[in-house]
């Protein structure tokens, strides 16, 4: 038999409730203002990453970078692929990896990309999201990198939403560089 709770009862559970979101915005807040940044997507290992020196974003670097405002990207927001957030654009700083600078040959096909000739596991295009939406794709072909931009591709997750669908991104928007402090394969 259900037992219905008392309404002082509810206060204290709610306040409880309270209480703990508030300890959790405070412990993600003091992170970041750290140089902490804790990862719960699945595009990169989830867990704790650690903002390094800042320098120029290369090949092979972790990033934490605003991504651009393009059809593709509000498309990502409205279906909660990216979430609202501090950048300029309205949306969540999110972490990428850089698969691809300035001076790299990026081939896009729908069996995957590849970056100079080395292909990027886990790189194909899917026709549709996880709940049988079409989503957008980059035209396949060969792009040469430009000064400035940056190609951002996981192979951690066949299902990350990256450059394969968006396309390369302004290297002035990446926020910092960033290293694995403590994650869970």
């Amino acid at each position: 038999m259900k037992r219905a709770l008392t309404k002082q009862a509810k206060i204290r559970l709610a306040l409880s409730v309270a209480g703990i979101m508030c300890t959790v915005s405070i412990a993600v807040a003091v992170a970041r203002a750290e140089g902490l940044w804790i990862n719960t997507t699945d595009s990169m290992p989830i867990g704790l990453w650690l903002e390094t020196s800042p320098h120029e974003a290369r090949r092979g670097d972790a990033v934490l970078v605003c991504l651009p405002d393009t059809p593709a990207t509000r498309l990502g927001q409205t279906r909660g692929y990216i979430a609202t957030g501090p950048c300029p654009t309205g949306l969540e700083t999110v972490l990428k990896p850089v698969a691809a600078g300035p001076g790299d040959e990026v081939d896009v096909s729908p069996d995957g990309m590849t970056v100079n000739g080395l292909p990027i596991r886990n790189s194909a295009q899917l026709a549709q999201d996880s709940r049988g939406r079409p989503l957008p794709a980059v035209p396949a072909g060969r792009y040469r990198v430009q000064p400035g931009e940056l190609w951002l591709v996981s192979a951690h997750n066949p299902r990350s939403f990256d450059s394969r669908y968006f396309g390369p991104v302004d290297a002035a928007a990446v926020r910092s560089t960033v290293k694995p402090l403590w994650v869970a394969e």
